[in-house]
């Protein structure tokens, strides 16, 4: 088997396991769980699903007094009981088309998701989410309660937000409900939510072209930030086409950050991406004297989805990868009095899903952690977001790379999580849930922020390995 086809495994449920260190002791300081969410089964009864398209498989590592207990449960999702009776792909994904051709497929404009892209702590739960729809979960043995409240906020074929934030200002959660105006009016609403799951705030604008398909968002005091992947193609998508994403759309319009005022009647921002150039997550954005800034992930060139299509879906070889740059850091800096808009990319500091210390949220920060391809594996193409083997430390402000951990060449990293020990920036720990594929062993590594390079200080054996994760977080 090789190591593209051995991240299609289905992985495997523990329930409350007490993880040994191999190596190193766990800090009894640390006190709280490190979750993560990804794809984990990966086919609708004989239909094989994309990657990216697999039903959630979420886990949890809770630490408390030197103590680490796991667990790791497939979320119970409607979708996937329903499509595993009838044997097949029943409602349409982004990049996992039913079966029937385009004839199976036409005007099927909202796909579903299989609740895999995200996780977070909220409202007395552990919450899986995607894009049609948030998933509670018990927050210490991870069985499914059913849907979150904020499925409310879902109507027509406007989709959640399948990253929401807590936003450090009010404490509220913060999630966007976006119409990409294709049968009406392309409108993206964010809205913050208390503890109760009540709604306390909601601003409303025009996202200004249609077809628009946001992602990621983060919060200053006075702006929400969000970042657009991409264009939804509909024609492709009235048609029944192989997937959602324009990228010929993408490369004449552009992708772009939004920026909108949390107070007030003032216009929502485009900040430009360079042209032809793609992004999907953000690191952090803060202001200082009259300046917004905004780090992101970006991409010299669009991703190619293409290859993370399941083996048993594959005619033939695998196609050679189109290669794009990056992903680097890149600085965005506006002026809010002039409008003046710039973007510095970062070369000397690669990454994807970068992640800064949680209580630096929304301010300023100097330091951000990201996965790094590092020692090049048996992967289709440079650079993508699930291909990472290595964990860096970036320096924000002048743009390059102050350590990193090389895990191997067979070793697959998620991304990394940040977690806090001292006072200074970097003082703390920085966690990835890794795979060696040479071994087949799983493990939980703790490395010190301070000193990536010189490698891991704990290593946690998991029961069984895991596959890639789409993204983790750490709740306190």
């Amino acid at each position: 088997m090789s190591d593209f086809e051995a991240i299609f495994r289905t992985p495997s449920e523990a329930h409350q396991v007490e993880l040994t260190a191999t190596s190193g002791t766990v800090p009894a300081e640390l006190r709280g769980a490190l979750l993560r969410n990804g794809p984990g089964v990966r086919h609708a009864g004989q239909t094989p699903l994309h990657f990216l398209d697999g039903y959630a498989f979420v886990a949890s590592a809770r630490f408390e007094g030197g103590r680490v207990v796991y667990s790791a449960r497939h979320v119970d999702l409607p979708i996937a009981r329903q499509e595993q009776a009838a044997g097949q792909l029943l409602g349409r994904r982004v990049f996992t088309n039913r079966p029937g051709g385009r004839l199976g497929n036409a005007l099927r404009l909202k796909p579903h998701s299989s609740g895999s892209h995200d996780v977070y702590a909220w409202g007395g739960s552990v919450v899986a989410s995607d894009l049609d729809g948030h998933h509670a979960l018990d927050p210490v043995t991870l069985e499914t309660r059913g849907p979150a409240p904020v499925n409310r906020l879902l109507s027509g074929l406007a989709p959640l937000s399948a990253m929401p934030r807590v936003d450090p200002f009010t404490g509220h959660l913060v999630v966007y409900t976006a119409t990409p105006g294709v049968l009406g009016a392309d409108r993206i609403a964010i809205v913050e939510l208390d503890a109760q799951w009540n709604e306390r705030g909601r601003v409303e604008r025009s996202l200004g072209v249609k077809g628009a398909v946001p992602h990621d968002l983060t919060t200053t005091e006075n702006h929400y930030i969000v970042v657009q992947l991409g264009m939804l193609s509909v024609p492709q998508a009235a048609a029944g086409g192989a997937t959602l994403i324009d990228a010929i759309g993408l490369q004449a319009e552009g992708s772009r950050i939004l920026v909108m005022p949390r107070r007030g009647d003032g216009p929502l921002r485009s900040l430009p991406l360079p042209k032809g150039c793609q992004s999907f997550h953000l690191a952090n954005a803060y202001e200082e004297d009259g300046v917004l800034v905004v780090d992101t992930a970006l991409y010299e060139g669009l991703v190619d989805f293409s290859l993370l299509r399941h083996p048993d879906a594959r005619h033939g070889a695998m196609p050679a990868g189109r290669g794009c740059g990056g992903p680097f850091i890149a600085r965005h800096t506006l002026r809010l009095n002039s409008g003046e808009h710039r973007v510095q990319v970062h070369r000397q500091a690669p990454g994807e899903a970068p992640s800064v210390r949680d209580d630096l949220a929304g301010r300023r920060h100097r330091f951000a952690y990201t996965s790094v391809q590092g020692g090049r594996g048996d992967e289709p193409v440079d650079n993508a977001y699930y291909w990472n083997h290595g964990v860096a430390k970036i320096d924000c402000d002048t743009g390059i790379t102050m350590s990193l951990w090389d895990a191997g060449p067979r070793v697959h990293v998620t991304a990394p999580q940040f977690v806090a020990r001292g006072e200074a920036e970097d003082d703390g720990w920085v966690m990835t849930w890794t795979h060696d594929l040479a071994t087949d062993r799983g493990e939980l590594v703790l490395l010190d922020a301070q000193h990536l390079g010189s490698g891991p200080v704990v290593r946690l054996a998991l029961p069984a390995p895991l596959p890639p994760a789409s993204h983790v977080c750490w709740a306190a």
